[in-house]
């Protein structure tokens, strides 16, 4: 051990001094203030030879290459913390990365976007309303968890429904129905008939009242529909917009335009049924989606309703007013309008 005045003595002397009153060196009678390790023994312990524990790393060296071995952290069986916050786990350094990866705190988030540690992260996508789901219908597809029951009630294959005219009776899944509804077109129009007649001459003799009666609200559909050239054609001061046209919804072929009557001031929104063989009884509901616009927060989108189901007929168009400004403000950024139109269909029944 070295003193103050760099004199050494051994461990034992050291002791000794230390409990005497009088702590003084015993060559040069300097006070000892202190005791250190000299460099010299210190350079004879680091140069011991030494091995790193456990046994399985088999590091094998001088004192001095085992602290540097064990301060470098290449030694894949010293243990250490794990670094989430919260977690107290130690484990060796060769297992830290897939610990960390599988760690109860480790921080996620759901695609709903909430912000959690993973511990809870599966009670939470038990309830999630955007966590993807298979159909419980059995048709293979995977859907957000809110919009199951739309799914299902609308547009699921297997779901087995019940044939929508009066008096029919036949069950059958989509592909069956579709079938069935080719198949008994000409059953179906005698029912409707029959279905209409009754019900007209009911309250023609005054076995029925309007009161008798009530409107059943069935099936939505929805068509999207894009009108290319908005800004350009008014500038230029293009007075009708027309979209491409869209079959097979409700056996018809739809067609979606803005249009100024006459142009005269005002515009006005139109839904054409171009071709169906039957009328058919709708509510109608147009939505001018809201453009992506970078580094801008999405609008709403505006909704535009006609009033009343309708009957609506071949080469007949339905429509409402659309202010000019919507126009503009829904077709900037990529001069298109995006229009979604919602169909429900309408029947009327007879009360019990």
């Amino acid at each position: 051990m070295a003193m103050t005045c760099t004199h050494n003595v051994c461990e034992t002397c050291a002791d000794r001094l230390r409990h005497h009153n009088d702590m003084r060196c015993p060559l040069c009678r300097a006070d000892v203030l202190s005791f250190e390790v000299d460099h010299a023994s210190r350079q004879r312990a680091g140069q011991v030879p030494a091995k790193c524990l456990p046994e399985q790393c088999g590091f094998r060296g001088t004192v001095h290459d085992l602290l540097q071995h064990k301060n470098s952290s290449t030694c894949q069986f010293q243990t250490v913390y794990c670094r989430r916050g919260g977690c107290s786990e130690i484990v060796e350094r060769r297992s830290i990365h897939q610990h960390e990866e599988e760690c109860a705190y480790k921080k996620v988030e759901c695609t709903c976007g909430l912000k959690t540690i993973q511990m809870y992260i599966d009670r939470h996508l038990t309830e999630c309303e955007t966590y993807p789901v298979p159909c419980p219908v059995g048709c293979d597809a995977v859907i957000e968890r809110a919009k199951v029951a739309i799914h299902v009630t609308q547009t699921c294959q297997q779901t087995v429904r019940f044939c929508s005219v009066t008096g029919c009776g036949f069950v059958g899944r989509q592909a069956a129905m579709e079938a069935h509804n080719q198949e008994s077109a000409d059953i179906h129009t005698r029912l409707l008939v029959h279905d209409n007649n009754m019900l007209k001459v009911g309250l023609a003799t005054g076995e029925l009242k309007s009161s008798d009666a009530s409107i059943l609200y069935g099936e939505v559909k929805a068509i999207t529909f894009t009108i290319n050239s908005i800004q350009v054609g008014l500038a230029e001061g293009t007075t009708a917009f027309t979209s491409p046209t869209f079959e097979n919804m409700f056996n018809g072929k739809w067609q979606v335009s803005i249009q100024k009557p006459g142009g005269r001031d005002g515009w006005h929104i139109y839904l054409c049924l171009i071709s169906r063989p039957a009328p058919i009884h709708l509510k109608v509901m147009f939505l001018l989606l809201s453009p992506a616009m970078p580094g801008a927060d999405r609008r709403e989108d505006h909704a535009i309703c006609l009033s009343g189901p309708i009957c609506m007929r071949e080469n007949k168009k339905y429509g409402a007013p659309l202010p000019t400004e919507k126009i503009i403000q829904y077709s900037r950024g990529n001069d298109r309008l995006k229009i979604k139109v919602l169909l429900q269909i309408v029947s009327a029944v007879i009360k019990p």
